[in-house]
């Protein structure tokens, strides 16, 4: 007859090879993602700098699973909006766009970070599917 410490070392080893083996799965995920996340900031990069009026998308780049937007957004000029407008413009068009849309899905999400004329940070918002689910309520 088997020992009930036998036992409790053969389930013990069953659950930590389990448990390793979500881990594992879960890691080749994030690290796919990672990449998928680099490949899009580097396309994104490649196009910069786009202006359109007092907006300037500066830089692009990948943080993990985020894809960070640098912008420059001048509010002295002639016929700009205040900030708080576009920025809320911008996040929903993250959230409709339907190559983005499909990007956070996945798992990816997108920061906007967004400074003045002088350089100072006006804007730091991370957008996510949970967010663009949120927003559409």
């Amino acid at each position: 007859m088997i020992s009930s410490s036998v036992k409790t070392s053969a389930l013990l080893a069953i659950l930590v090879t389990l448990l390793a083996g979500c881990s594992s799965t879960e890691m080749e995920k994030q690290h796919h993602l990672s990449m998928v996340a680099e490949n899009r900031a580097s396309l994104l990069a490649s196009e910069l700098p786009i202006e359109a009026g007092p907006l300037s998308i500066l830089r692009a780049t990948a943080n993990q699973t985020t894809i960070e937007i640098m912008m420059v957004y001048n509010q002295e000029a002639k016929g700009a909006k205040p900030i708080d407008q576009v920025l809320k413009t911008s996040i929903r068009a993250y959230c409709d766009n339907p190559e983005t849309k499909k990007n956070l899905d996945v798992g990816l999400s997108y920061r906007i970070k967004m400074r003045n004329s002088r350089g100072q940070l006006m804007a730091d918002e991370l957008i996510t599917s949970q967010r663009c689910s949120q927003q559409s309520q």
